[in-house]
């Protein structure tokens, strides 16, 4: 081959890749920029993460305390419910002739009592008419005290087995102590009868050991719980067609 010819195309050749070097390394250049930039972006990333997850958590925080408020509110909102009702039951009772704020105070008893020993209130409602006809200095011929007229040594007896919000059993005429006395004492002869409702009642007017003697000659005196169960039930219709009333 010609010699000068050769160095023709050698030198076009040596000129054609000098011309594409530029290009090779400014991708080069680009290529170690791209991978330097992850490590740039890195601390920034990591601070908007961090901020984002903060942003959750303190939305997450906002939305469980709401969730608390409203759970708090609909639970308050029911009991309110609750002892508005009682009271409503209290009205249509011997109770009606009792001042307002007297009553109101008594379903607010009434309910938190029957709540924590889960007695229908309206039953205790009951019990307190046919014991005392909602007289709180009420005073038996054998010593048994206040509405739901109860005995020195029962009231004391009680306080001593039950634990459920009862810090005093000195004033038995006092509403309060007698309503927790009594209804504390209810829900033991319930347990005690299997939760035979007629046989408490029995029970709570005689005594239970004086039930179980009646039980076991068979000579169970049912007047006393069937007017408790009198007034009760109709408490109930009463009460079922306000309900009744307010669901048309």
């Amino acid at each position: 081959m010609n010699t000068k010819y050769t160095k023709v195309i050698l030198e076009r050749v040596e000129k054609f890749f000098y011309s594409i070097t530029p290009p090779f390394y400014l991708m080069a250049l680009l290529l170690g920029f791209l991978s330097v930039i992850p490590f740039l972006m890195t601390p920034y990333v990591d601070k908007v993460a961090d901020k984002h997850e903060l942003t959750i958590s303190e939305n997450e925080k906002r939305l469980e305390n709401i969730s608390k408020e409203i759970s708090s509110f609909t639970q308050a909102n029911n009991i309110y419910k609750e002892i508005l009702l009682t009271n409503y039951a209290l009205s249509c009772s011997n109770a009606k002739r009792l001042p307002s704020h007297t009553r109101y105070t008594m379903a607010e008893v009434i309910t938190e009592q029957a709540k924590l020993h889960n007695i229908d209130p309206l039953l205790i409602i009951a019990l307190i008419q046919v014991e005392s006809n909602f007289k709180d200095k009420a005073l038996s011929n054998k010593g048994a005290k206040g509405l739901m007229q109860l005995l020195p040594g029962t009231a004391s007896y009680i306080h001593k087995k039950n634990n459920k919000g009862i810090n005093k059993i000195e004033d038995l005429y006092d509403m309060e102590t007698n309503i927790k006395l009594g209804t504390a004492y209810m829900d033991y002869l319930l347990k005690k009868t299997n939760g035979n409702v007629e046989h408490a009642l029995i029970a709570y007017n005689m005594g239970p050991s004086n039930m179980y003697r009646a039980m076991k000659n068979n000579r169970l005196p049912k007047k006393y719980s069937n007017k408790v169960l009198s007034v009760y039930n109709d408490l109930q219709k009463k009460v079922d067609s306000l309900n009744t009333a307010q669901l048309m």
